[in-house]
């Protein structure tokens, strides 16, 4: 490998292996599709607005708009489009996860344990207009060894505190090192309003509080209202 793929693997690689746990997708596909996607991280879409997916469309009111291509009946057109612009590179994956599972055209594709099976089936529900998408997605997943990160995933062993085992330090957005809750403001209270569904206004007050409180008693997790490590981990 090169310094160029090492370095964006390795940016990639903890966000990746998340994504399994959290939403069924496999980190190779995932490692897959954003070196594709993006030029290993090389792309305008990824150096100014984050996306490594090519996702399009709008996050949070943010759009970029780019120059692009889409295959027609075997005729390829180059166009502009909007696509979805994020803060960082975590935001990316971690929407990435979100956009494949709140996408019912893609159910058959979640859960799958074989790479090869797996982005057949996300190409197939219409990720991409390239003919050639899953096959070269593929070779990047064989040439760069990336398999090896489904067997991390896959070949996890269940340890007698479980919570421990989902909360490892693998949360696709960092844990932004304090406790939030009732009273708080912020980016990060909007994170987590849009996780569990109200409205993202930034304000923790007590609708968040009662959806928090749903969530952690659905998920297993302490119920107190607060987003903690714990939970944050679990939502992120």
């Amino acid at each position: 490998m090169s310094a160029k793929t090492d370095k964006f693997l390795a940016g990639i690689k903890s966000g990746a292996l998340a994504l399994w746990n959290k939403f069924g997708i496999l980190p190779s596909v995932a490692a897959g599709q954003a070196a594709l996607e993006s030029a290993w991280g090389g792309s305008g879409l990824a150096t100014k607005y984050n996306n490594l997916f090519g996702i399009k469309g709008s996050y949070q009111g943010n759009t970029a708009m780019m120059d692009t291509w889409e295959v027609y009946g075997g005729k390829r057109y180059d166009i502009t489009d909007g696509f979805r612009a994020y803060p960082d590179q975590a935001t990316s994956i971690l929407d990435y996860g979100v956009f494949l599972t709140v996408n019912k055209r893609y159910a058959k594709a979640i859960g799958l344990k074989d790479y090869k099976a797996q982005i057949k089936a996300i190409h197939n529900a219409g990720y991409a207009t390239d003919p050639q998408y899953s096959t070269k997605v593929i070779s990047i997943i064989e040439k760069y060894g990336l398999a090896a990160w489904d067997k991390e995933v896959l070949e996890e062993k269940n340890t007698t505190n479980k919570t421990a085992s989902k909360n490892d330090g693998k949360a696709i957005v960092p844990y932004p090192g304090k406790v939030i809750k009732k009273g708080s403001k912020g980016k990060d209270v909007e994170r987590i309003q849009r996780a569990v569904k109200v409205k993202a206004d930034g304000n923790f007050g007590e609708k968040t509080e009662k959806a928090v409180l749903a969530y952690q008693k659905r998920q297993g997790l302490k119920v107190d209202g607060k987003v903690g490590p714990e939970t944050w981990n679990r939502m992120f």
